[in-house]
C-alpha cells in the first residue's frame, strides 16, 4: 500500500474530523486547489488508503430530510479521556515516529475546524467564548484567553487530559495547538494564524499558554 506524503496526510486529517467535508473546505485548510484536493482524494481510494468516508449531499437534497429530532440518536457528543490521548500518541508516535507531532497537529486542526463548524459565531468577538466553552465541554481541560484586541492576546489551556507519566507531551502540545488553529482558520478564514509558546507541560508547567495572532487574508 502507498505511504501518503505530507499533503495527503492533512486531507485525511481533515477528512477524519469531518467525513463530510466538501473539496473547497479541505482546499482552504491545506492550502491546494479544489482539483488538487479531487485527483488525491481519487488517487488514495483508488490505492485503498481510503476505504471509505461520509456523504455530503445537495442543498434540495438535504432540505427533503426529516428533522434530526424524529431519528434515533446516532452520533454520541465525544469526550476526551486521559488514556485516550495517552493511546492516540503512542500509537502516532508508534507509526509515524518524529513526524508525529505534524500528524497530531493536523488532527487537532481538523478538530477546531469541526467545532467551529458545529458552532453558530454571529460575531467574531464571540468567537473566543464559543471556543472556550466546546473546548471544556469535550473533555480537554479549561480555557482562559485574554486579549489585546480582537486579533491577537493569549490562551491558556490547564487541567489538560495529559498523563503525567507519558513522555510524549510535545505531541500532545501540538494537538492542543492544532485544535485551537484550525477553530481561529474555520472563523476568521485565514491562515494566518501565529502561536508563540509561552510555557506548557513539556516544558514541566501545569499550563499551557501560548501568545496568539491572528492576520485576515486580504
Amino acid at each position: 500500500m502507498a505511504t501518503p506524503d505530507e499533503t495527503d496526510l492533512k486531507i485525511l486529517a481533515v477528512l477524519n474530523m469531518n467525513p463530510r467535508s466538501s473539496y473547497e473546505d479541505i482546499a482552504y485548510a491545506v492550502s491546494i486547489s479544489k482539483e488538487e484536493v479531487n485527483k488525491r482524494i481519487r488517487e488514495m481510494i483508488d490505492k485503498g488508503v481510503i476505504v471509505s468516508y461520509g456523504v455530503k449531499l445537495r442543498e434540495d437534497v438535504l432540505s427533503l430530510l426529516p428533522p434530526k429530532e424524529s431519528l434515533k440518536e446516532a452520533e454520541k457528543k465525544i469526550v476526551f479521556k486521559k488514556s485516550d490521548l495517552a493511546r492516540l500518541a503512542q500509537e502516532v508516535n508508534r507509526v509515524f515516529g518524529s513526524g508525529s507531532g505534524i500528524i497530531l497537529n493536523y488532527a487537532g486542526f481538523g478538530i477546531g475546524q469541526n467545532i467551529a463548524g458545529e458552532a453558530s459565531v454571529e460575531k467574531k468577538e464571540e468567537a473566543f467564548n464559543v471556543f472556550r466553552s466546546a473546548f471544556e465541554e469535550k473533555g480537554l481541560g479549561k480555557v482562559s484567553i485574554e486579549l489585546n484586541n480582537s486579533s491577537s492576546g493569549k490562551i491558556s489551556f490547564a487541567e489538560l487530559p495529559f498523563p503525567r507519566d507519558n513522555p510524549l507531551h510535545d505531541t500532545l502540545e501540538m494537538f492542543v495547538r492544532g485544535i485551537f488553529q484550525g477553530f481561529l482558520n474555520k472563523v476568521f478564514k485565514t491562515n494566518k494564524v501565529s502561536l508563540t509558546k509561552e510555557q506548557c507541560i513539556a516544558k514541566g508547567d501545569n499550563t499551557c499558554m501560548f501568545s496568539f495572532k491572528i492576520e485576515e487574508e486580504k
